[in-house]
């Protein structure tokens, strides 16, 4: 029997703690962790959050977790994934490489994520146009939720550790 890789896609507010379910996620299934934040960080040093920086993160995300599944490799796709056109792009990658979505959303009341979401340490993560607060405003306004086709694991983001990944995952 072949085993199909798992593609695992967060959605929440940012500072929902999607980062912290996704590592939790890789060390309890081994999956490949592939941050966005990082990735900025890592392609562009000092980032400029424009449109044409924004396509180029994504092509090099899209395309390291397409390679990585075609591999047999589960992949986080650690990113802001709160519209459902960008989740369906990650849900056609699935079809092409015979991989299974996992939505996981991870709920946090706003408060909350807002609280963690405008720290200091996360400036580098703030476009240069926006404050903290106006960029967490911003994505949390778009913020698309899943309707009934569209299946997903919910999180408390209040409560991420291994016990709880692995309860809301059924490993």
């Amino acid at each position: 029997m072949k085993f199909h890789p798992a593609l695992f896609l967060l959605l929440g507010f940012p500072g929902a703690g999607k980062t912290t379910a996704a590592e939790v996620i890789a060390d309890l299934t081994g999956a490949t962790h592939l941050s966005s934040d990082k990735a900025r960080m890592d392609l562009f040093g000092k980032p400029s959050f424009s449109k044409a920086e924004h396509d180029e993160l994504y092509r090099s995300l899209d395309k390291q977790t397409e390679e990585l599944l075609a591999q047999g490799k589960s992949v986080i796709y650690d990113a802001n994934l709160n519209r459902y056109k960008h989740r369906k792009e990650k849900y056609r990658i699935c079809e092409h490489t015979g991989a299974k979505p996992i939505l996981i959303w991870v709920q946090t009341p706003k408060d909350i994520a807002r609280g963690r979401a405008v720290h200091t340490e996360r400036l580098h993560l703030v476009p240069p146009s926006e404050s903290p607060r106006q960029m967490f405003d911003r994505i949390a306004e778009i913020i698309e939720e899943p309707d009934e086709q569209e299946p997903y694991i919910a999180l408390d983001g209040t409560k991420i550790n291994p016990q709880a990944v692995s309860i809301a995952l059924d490993l």
